[in-house]
């Protein structure tokens, strides 16, 4: 029940299937009429309980050729029909006053339900179709009912307003249905499309290779640092002679030194700060509210622990890498670019005098 009252309220984890749904629906719809063909056949109403009965047999049919995944349109249409067309004979024969228009009404919900899920599957339906169907069956049966009465009584009159209940109901629960599974399938499609416009964005600021941020994640933040006015540093770093490492190696062992990299850049900075693969084999780390000693005592770390980071060729052959990395502080009226440089000229430096060292 827990379940049901889920899946009505639209708050379902998941929604049912168009094949789940029709399949639920003529089972359904099949012993509604099955409970029909007896209640028409022990008050006389044999016009009824034969129509009743062809129902029955319609809705098996529908049911097995869903199960064996036949054209769900054409199965759809047909049952749609057989609502339609037997509401309107049995308001005629019965009277309106049996209920039996309602399923007019019912329809009209479902053929939008019908456009929605077809339209997914490339089969483009207008839903007004169905609505004119229903709506032109239902003046044809007001016309027709104001010119003559009910061919058949089956009781009195508690009995009458009895059965007008259960098509009621019947009819509420129709709609009520095919609502809440539309707006089921509506909501989870939002939540997917909410999911995946998050992962791309995330995507779009990650690096494939490491999972580190990119350079569009740094500009975001320092623009942020830039509003508050908080002071920053930064730390880049390069893999010392990683051409020879691709080259002696392979860019698979390459790839491999990138990501042991990154593992000990991220293991080594603090929660607050961003680590981003700045190019290539360039590593960047922005560090806000770090002064030039600390970020500098970082970068130190970083080296020491990428000089005894074990790596392996594909002959199991273990093998070290060193870095150099360049250090910089924003200082009053630096430009994020001059402060940049800065730590890229500090790297430079470092790489042309001695490598495997903190500038």
């Amino acid at each position: 029940m827990k379940r049901i009252w889920e899946y009505i309220s639209v708050r379902a984890e998941k929604a049912l299937s168009i094949k789940q749904v029709m399949s639920f629906a003529m089972a359904m719809l099949g012993f509604f009429h099955l409970c029909l063909t007896v209640f028409f056949s022990i008050f006389g109403i044999f016009p009824m309980a034969a129509m009743d009965f062809c129902s029955v047999v319609l809705y098996v049919f529908c049911f097995v050729q869903i199960q064996r995944d036949k054209s769900l349109l054409y199965l759809f249409n047909l049952s749609y029909l057989q609502i339609v067309l037997h509401s309107v004979i049995a308001a005629l024969l019965l009277g309106t006053e049996s209920g039996f228009s309602l399923y007019m009404i019912a329809a009209l919900p479902i053929g939008y339900y019908a456009a929605y899920n077809f339209n997914m599957r490339k089969q483009v339906i207008n839903p007004m179709c169905y609505v004119v169907i229903a709506g032109a069956a239902f003046c044809f049966l007001r016309v027709a009912s104001s010119y003559m009465g009910p061919f058949y009584t089956y009781g009195n009159k508690a009995l009458v307003s009895a059965v007008y209940m259960v098509n009621y109901f019947v009819a509420v629960i129709i709609i009520v249905s095919f609502i809440s599974t539309l707006l089921n399938q509506i909501r989870i499609l939002e939540n997917l499309r909410s999911l995946q416009n998050k992962q791309l964005e995330k995507l779009s600021k990650t690096d494939a290779l490491t999972g580190l941020a990119n350079r569009r994640s740094i500009e975001e933040r320092y623009t942020q640092t830039e509003a508050l006015r908080e002071g920053y540093s930064l730390v880049i770093g390069d893999i010392d002679d990683f051409k020879a490492v691709n080259d002696t190696y392979g860019h698979n062992v390459g790839d491999a030194v990138l990501k042991a990299v990154a593992e000990v850049f991220k293991g080594t900075v603090r929660s607050e700060d961003i680590v981003c693969r700045w190019g290539g084999e360039e590593f960047l780390i922005f560090l806000p509210k770090c002064t030039g000693g600390d970020a500098a005592n970082i970068a130190q770390r970083i080296l020491e622990s990428v000089r005894v980071t074990d790596m392996m060729t594909s002959e199991k052959e273990v093998f070290h890498i060193t870095m150099t990395l360049g250090v910089s502080t924003a200082r009053l009226g630096m430009e994020f670019t001059e402060v940049i440089k800065e730590a890229d000229d500090n790297l430079y430096y470092g790489k042309h005098h001695g490598k495997n060292q903190v500038v």
